[in-house]
């Protein structure tokens, strides 16, 4: 898409409009932002060992993703885009893209703080704009999105507000109360069901939720890889992590919700 931005990027030093000269982005106090080689923006600003999801985590997503278990999730939100026909979308936590890059929208922005992860869909998707910033603060106008998506991360609720238009979309995916069930089954010996409690946000009105739930045979290599995109993988002890060892394949679960959420500005 080359450097074209349709919803207007701000300064994060003056929140003043961003408007590319070459390959940086300049504000009018001259404070200048340069674009990566990979196509991506670093819009943030601490200089803090925050880099969002670790290398490792990243690149065992990227594998399992790529396998396409999750191909009926990005479709079933690839549905309800088109519905809306939508022209701005923002994906909060992007990660490398794999969702974004399907998305038929005139103009989508990604925003994540793993810069490989950055790297990586910035390379691999041309249709979009990726952003090195926090979810919780954006360098977005107001009211500029129809559609913001965050799947398998926190709500930035303040920001989702700030950024949708009157009568916008916010998309949020968690997971269902049996995703992953037979991996916890495997891990733990008090396995837990996973929370479906609703999560309210000022100023937006729930009005749908769509649930979709798959089971595919996974081998141990997947079993693998899908275990270390998880949050579970940094909650496992070794001990019980060698479990996983035992196991040559196994049906998994796979449940999301779908939270629709209606912009009542």
């Amino acid at each position: 898409m080359g450097y074209n931005i349709f919803m207007k990027l701000l300064c994060p030093i003056c929140n003043q409009n961003l408007q590319i000269k070459e390959k940086a982005y300049i504000c009018p106090n001259r404070h200048n932002f340069d674009i990566a080689k990979e196509g991506y923006i670093n819009l943030y600003l601490k200089n803090s060992s925050i880099s969002g999801d670790s290398k490792e985590s990243i690149q065992a997503r990227t594998n399992f993703l790529n396998k396409n278990y999750y191909l009926f999730l990005r479709d079933e939100l690839s549905k309800i885009i088109n519905k809306y026909q939508a022209n701005n979308l923002i994906d909060l936590a992007c990660g490398e893209g794999w969702y974004t890059r399907s998305y038929k929208c005139k103009n989508k922005i990604g925003i994540d703080l793993a810069k490989n992860a950055l790297k990586y869909a910035s390379k691999n998707d041309k249709s979009s704009q990726y952003i090195l910033s926090s979810i919780f603060h954006t360098p977005l106008e107001d009211h500029c999105a129809d559609i913001v998506i965050t799947c398998f991360a926190p709500v930035a609720k303040e920001e989702i507000v700030r950024l949708l238009k009157p009568d916008g979309h916010f998309l949020l995916v968690k997971p269902g109360k049996y995703h992953l069930q037979e991996l916890r089954d495997i891990l733990y010996d008090t396995p837990y069901n996973n929370n479906e409690e609703d999560i309210e946000i000022p100023h937006l009105n729930k009005i749908n939720d769509i649930r979709i739930t798959r089971q595919y045979n996974l081998k141990k290599e997947e079993l693998k890889e899908l275990f270390q995109m998880t949050p579970y993988y940094y909650k496992t002890s070794n001990k019980d992590k060698e479990k996983l060892n035992d196991i040559d394949n196994i049906d998994i679960t796979f449940s999301f919700i779908i939270s629709d959420y209606l912009s009542l500005f």
